[in-house]
């Protein structure tokens, strides 16, 4: 009989362990399609399916970071597990820290910016084990972006598309830089919550993880970059000292020594940014434009601008708020210019399933099984029936922070009870949860009485940020106010912050100690947030705003009369409208009027029409208001069309036209924008160009002529015939070709054919007006048969 061989000892479960992790390493961590071959590796072992579940579902990509989940979640929630897992754990750390050693220094600063932006961190809102929301990674709930180029400043269009889709995104973007050069300085604008800071992270973690050439991404095509994202908000003090660091200094000083907190860096090779500058290798990101002190913008954007001309081999992507960016950047802008849109429908979709799908699988140790998927399909249903079932939900659910907040809510309102109806009491439900509900779940007492005396003291500090610190804006506003302008700002020096609390405790409970009430606020409450060098900031500027606001309404007639002297700073601007949607909005709308601010009355208007709690006489004098908003908001293009001043007033017609429809000026019409179009709007414009033009010019003198053309007025798509005999017939084409605009366009032998004007939303297009590449059929042809097609005119 043949002996059989002895069999192998087997292996300790520390052992196992570090077998497996070790292998995984070698083969470049778990990314994308390694999840399924790091989790066979552990079905193969003996080791606890508990564990390899917990592993799988913290979804971690390298080793590096695979050790502090682990280490951290056993003790929390796999004591029982035994000192066997523990010191296959401790194996581990030792077994990274050996690993680590290994890589090159392009290699660690990649995994070390990787991990700093790895995770979808919202709205103050962390991952807490007593409560039922979780923070899930970046890249389990992503949702691609799309932008628009600018229509009016010279910028950057797509010449091979179908220019009747205006929807690009950044992979676009960065896949034809080599080919057009004004791609390498990119400025991408939104208002707060649109997903600009979470866009760069987006991009820095796909690069830093190299994705960038695998799966979805492939396809793109795009260049090798090493990302370097700094925020604005923590380096302005950096760029705008007397002897500021130029970028190669910046990045590897500053940038290179916030990121060694996370693991220390081994010193930076010598020329090793540079050298990634001057080849084309670097992608420089700065984030937050807008969160730059008012006073120091200029010369923020004095220093970019240069930078940018310096190395312009690299790629630089900059972010801003609108406002910030148009009226504050005072240098050369960069050569590209795009704006975040709204989530589409789908896009809303895609982000709550899978957001709810990372809830209900981390509430589950990380099992991703189909009744898991099941029960995340339905509450996310549920969430997203809610939306669209509400109007004035469903107008907000396009941003990404106010969806993530309504989801984030809707998860942890254990008594099943419905949304809040408008933004502003979103926000107020939001402050309660963080004021009041976390610590209770968690079995925390926090200092002062009531989540309203909490939310009191930080709406004074909130309103405090927003004067800039002023001690004196309601003795002194006149001198106060060009101080608000210049100075008031998201971020706060710690000794500030103390000194504001104190005083707001001192009216309350003066026994409170405001360190304590920091502390809570940072690492309870998490409304506020602390940046580097004693620093902090509001979790988000619109909390700060929202705050601000509530406190001008407790002030009574002290709050209106300083809110009434800050109507025309553009800083404030949110803040008026929070203000709007908390008191009856008629003495405010008159006051705007009265001093020339038509536009920020329409938007407080328009927000007002939609209320449902307003009284029987608050609802009468707001219709009263009503005429008054109209008339001032199209007296300038009355003023143009009865002056002839054709030009001016057909701009005048796109700037009505896009803020109508609640974009800023710059960007494009949507075809949702221009089917759902107000109908008093477009009413009120068409019979101004009729009167003033005596019956030549307007969209209703457009249609007729359409209609002549044997163009169909159903919402159905034209024909290129059609269309081409329509453009002949105003004037838009002549002998064949499209007549420029603006040089040619209004000339005399143009401006008598019946029709031409107005061009209105077409004109946002004009960039293209001359590019006979472009197919001009999709985009002014979609545009006509959605306007003439409106049983308006």
């Amino acid at each position: 009989m043949t002996q059989e061989p002895e069999s192998k000892s087997k292996l300790s479960l520390e052992e196992q362990i570090t077998d497996i992790v070790l292998k995984t390493i070698k083969t470049g961590g778990i990314a994308g399609g390694g999840i399924g071959a790091f989790w066979q590796l552990f079905m193969a072992s003996d080791i606890s399916k508990a564990i390899a579940s917990m592993v799988i579902g913290a979804g971690i990509s390298y080793g590096a970071a695979l050790l502090q989940p682990i280490h951290e979640g056993n003790k929390k929630r796999f004591k029982g597990l035994g000192e066997s897992a523990d010191r296959g754990i401790e194996k581990l750390s030792e077994n990274v820290a050996a690993n680590w050693k290994t890589l090159g220094f392009t290699e660690k600063y990649l995994q070390c910016q990787m991990w700093d932006c790895h995770e979808d961190y919202a709205v103050g809102l962390r991952e807490d084990e007593n409560l039922p929301v979780n923070n899930p990674l970046l890249r389990e709930v992503f949702v691609p972006l799309e932008l628009s180029s600018d229509s009016i400043a010279s910028g950057y269009e797509f010449r091979d598309r179908d220019e009747s889709c205006q929807q690009i995104q950044i992979w676009e973007l960065l896949e034809r830089v080599k080919q057009d050069n004004r791609l390498r300085q990119i400025a991408i604008r939104a208002w707060g919550g649109y997903g600009k800071s979470t866009l760069l992270k987006h991009l820095t973690y796909i690069y830093s993880t190299g994705e960038y050439c695998k799966g979805d991404f492939r396809k793109y095509k795009a260049h090798k970059f090493v990302p370097f994202l700094l925020y604005l908000a923590g380096c302005w003090k950096e760029i705008t000292k007397e002897n500021p660091p130029d970028l190669t200094e910046l990045l590897t000083k500053f940038h290179i020594g916030r990121l060694s907190k996370i693991k220390e860096l081994e010193t930076v090779p010598p020329n090793w940014a540079l050298n990634l500058l001057r080849k084309g290798d670097a992608l420089v990101m700065f984030d937050g434009f807008d969160e730059v002190p008012p006073a120091e913008r200029a010369k923020v954007s004095e220093w970019l601008s240069a930078e940018m001309q310096k190395y312009h081999e690299a790629v630089f992507i900059m972010t801003s708020r609108p406002t910030a960016y148009r009226e504050d950047y005072v240098a050369r802008k960069p050569t590209a210019g795009f704006w975040i849109q709204d989530f589409n429908q789908e896009q809303r979709k895609q982000f709550v399933e899978q957001w709810y799908l990372c809830q209900e699988r981390y509430a589950r140790a990380g099992r991703n099984t189909p009744d898991v998927e099941a029960k995340a399909k339905e509450r996310a249903k549920s969430l997203l029936e809610q939306i669209k079932a509400r109007p004035e939900l469903n107008d907000i659910a396009g941003n990404v922070l106010l969806l993530n907040m309504m989801a984030r809510f809707h998860r942890d309102n254990k008594q099943g009870s419905e949304l809040p109806q408008r933004k502003v009491e979103l926000y107020q439900d939001i402050c309660e949860l963080q004021l009041g509900r976390r610590a209770s779940a968690r079995s925390i007492i926090l200092v002062l009485n009531s989540i309203n005396q909490r939310q009191e003291v930080l709406q004074f500090v909130a309103l405090q940020m927003m004067c800039g610190g002023s001690k004196t804006y309601f003795t002194d506003l006149a001198i106060s106010l060009e101080h608000f302008e210049k100075e008031g700002f998201k971020q706060i020096s710690q000794a500030d912050l103390l000194e504001y609390i104190a005083i707001a405790l001192g009216k309350i409970d003066p026994d409170v100690s405001a360190q304590d009430f920091l502390t809570q606020s940072e690492n309870i409450s998490e409304l506020l947030v602390k940046m580097d060098g004693n620093i902090y900031q509001f979790a988000h500027l619109s909390f700060q705003e929202f705050l601000a606001a509530c406190e001008l309404v407790r002030l009574k007639e002290g709050g209106e009369k300083l809110l009434f002297k800050c109507l025309g700073i553009s800083a404030w601007k949110d803040v008026v409208l929070f203000y709007a949607a908390m008191i009856n909005p008629t003495k405010l709308i008159q006051e705007a009027l009265s001093q020339k601010h038509n536009d920020l009355a329409y938007l407080i208007y328009k927000q007002s029409e939609k209320r449902l709690n307003l009284s029987i006489a608050e609802q009468k004098a707001l219709v009263g208001a009503k005429q008054s908003v109209t008339n001032s908001r199209y007296q300038k293009l009355e003023e143009y069309l009865e002056n002839q001043q054709w030009y001016e007033a057909d701009q005048e017609t796109y700037r009505l036209m896009i803020t109508a429809v609640g974009k800023d000026k710059g960007r494009w019409f949507s075809e949702d924008d221009l089917r759902n179009f107000p109908c008093d709007e477009l009413l009120a414009i068409n019979n101004l160009w009729v009167e003033y033009s005596n019956g030549l010019y307007g969209f209703s003198v457009q249609k007729k002529i359409y209609e002549e053309c044997l163009g169909k007025i159903d919402f159905s798509s034209l024909s290129s015939a059609t269309w081409n005999k329509f453009c002949d017939r105003i004037a838009w084409k002549s002998d064949g070709n499209w007549v420029d605009y603006p040089q040619s366009f209004f000339e005399d032998n143009f401006m008598s054919v019946e029709g031409h004007l107005p061009l209105g939303f077409w004109s946002s297009y004009r960039r293209m007006w001359r590019d006979e590449s472009v197919p001009k059929g999709g985009l002014w042809g979609i545009g006509s048969v959605l306007i003439f097609s409106r049983q308006d005119l």
